[in-house]
């Protein structure tokens, strides 16, 4: 049976992150300021950096056809990358956004409890 360690000598870990709660607004607030010069950097991208032949000849054909399938059309270019990492982003604000939620939650029922407590 293979060691679950992968041969490194480190046990496997859960990816947990704490966050206080009082952080969660600047961390909102800075994902979204990131998620929305992303987005204006993959409008530009698909609006504007796509090239054409400038010479006319094969030459710049080839040239104009690989640069464009290198930054916008393969499966790894740029702009793939770029909407990969934007995902990340809103998987993270959508992450966020819950573990928040999830304080309020608890926050009022704690409340709530401490006030039927006569606290």
């Amino acid at each position: 049976m293979p060691s679950e360690d992968h041969g490194r000598g480190v046990p496997a870990m859960a990816h947990t992150l704490n966050v206080d709660p009082t952080a969660i607004p600047s961390l909102k607030s800075a994902f979204a300021g990131a998620l929305a010069r992303l987005d204006q950097q993959i409008e530009l991208a698909v609006t504007e950096v796509r090239v054409r032949p400038w010479a006319g000849d094969p030459v710049s054909s080839e040239a104009a056809e690989k640069f464009n399938e290198r930054s916008l059309e393969s499966g790894d270019s740029g702009l793939a990358a770029l909407l990969g990492y934007q995902r990340q982003l809103k998987s993270a604000m959508d992450a966020l956004i819950l573990v928040e939620r999830q304080y309020q939650t608890i926050e009022s029922d704690n409340t709530g409890l401490m006030q039927q407590g006569g606290c």
